[in-house]
């Protein structure tokens, strides 16, 4: 027979096994939630590429109230960047390897001044870091951050010598930009009206202040692109849905005049009844680039990491 305590023992591991059980139930439910719940963010695809945005920035104005520039501070419309947009007018987020926007296995950013040392010249001189343009290492770091956040969910996101080309023919082949007059005030809408009228597309307007945050400026232009077809640049303009960014703040902009201390970088004579605003670059650089064949994948020589 058993005794008193031999049952009161039973009864412990009876009672043992129950608690056990309820928390292993517990726990199996709680981590099959957790796990359906990742699986579920997980599963949400990224955005889709549904056009580019060409931004260009004018040194003057960026330099007078976003930056603290290094002269010579260019007189002409630069790169800022290319940015591939969802049709929401977002810019596509940068390569997640937990949730990655593309079956490629994007280019490092270390590995730029390998990729682009073909178009380095080109690069200095027209999408230049504003902060220092000289400087060759200052303008990698600039040309790293716009591929970290806008070129590695591009459509090419192995191929950062095609993506960065693509900004540089789009620009080189936009002679005038927008012209402008003896006014220095203009609102966003007339500004919006030039560029149609020159490029046949409306362009997104975005403005900045000036140090003392009492004059807003013309900061940017941005020209929208349709998505091309796999293996082509975008080249096709579109018009841009949102035409002024932060339509609130800004309903005019100030345009900051060039400084006579800076010639343009392409000189050419003065025309008649206003100030030519985005001329190309540089004469002999832009004929050479914009005259060559535009190639995917086009086979890159190796080269050290350029000092300063």
């Amino acid at each position: 027979m058993w005794s008193i305590s031999k049952y009161l023992l039973l009864a412990a591991v009876v009672v043992c096994l129950s608690v056990c059980f309820r928390l292993y139930s517990q726990l199996a439910s709680l981590n099959i939630t957790t796990l359906i719940h990742h699986q579920f963010k997980a599963s949400a695809p990224p955005p889709t590429i549904s056009f580019y945005k060409l931004s260009l920035q004018w040194p003057p104005a960026a330099c007078h109230g976003m930056y603290t520039c290094k002269p010579p501070i260019p007189s002409d419309f630069t790169i800022h960047g290319i940015w591939p947009q969802d049709s929401n007018d977002e810019p596509i987020p940068p390569y997640n390897k937990n949730n990655p926007c593309t079956l490629k296995t994007p280019t490092p950013p270390t590995d730029l001044p390998i990729k682009l040392r073909p178009i380095e010249v080109y690069l200095t001189s027209i999408w230049p870091n504003l902060v220092d343009g000289l400087n060759l290492t200052a303008n990698y770091q600039f040309w790293e951050y716009e591929w970290k956040k806008h070129g590695t969910c591009s459509d090419y996101p192995d191929d950062p010598l095609t993506y960065f080309k693509s900004a540089l023919k789009l620009r080189l082949g936009i002679k005038t930009i927008v012209r402008f007059g003896r006014q220095t005030s203009w609102t966003v809408k007339q500004v919006a009206d030039e560029v149609f009228h020159v490029l046949k597309a409306y362009p997104q307007i975005a403005c900045n202040l000036n140090p003392s945050r009492t004059q807003k400026q013309l900061w940017e232009i941005r020209l929208c692109y349709d998505r091309p077809n796999p293996g082509q640049p975008p080249h096709t303009l579109i018009n841009c849905t949102n035409i002024l960014r932060h339509a609130k703040k800004f309903a005019s902009c100030s345009v900051m005049p060039i400084r006579k201390h800076n010639p343009p970088p392409c000189p050419e004579p003065n025309m008649q009844g206003g100030q030519h605003i985005g001329r190309l670059p540089s004469r002999r650089i832009c004929q050479t680039f914009i005259t060559q064949p535009f190639r995917i994948n086009s086979k890159q020589t190796s080269t050290k990491v350029p000092s300063e």
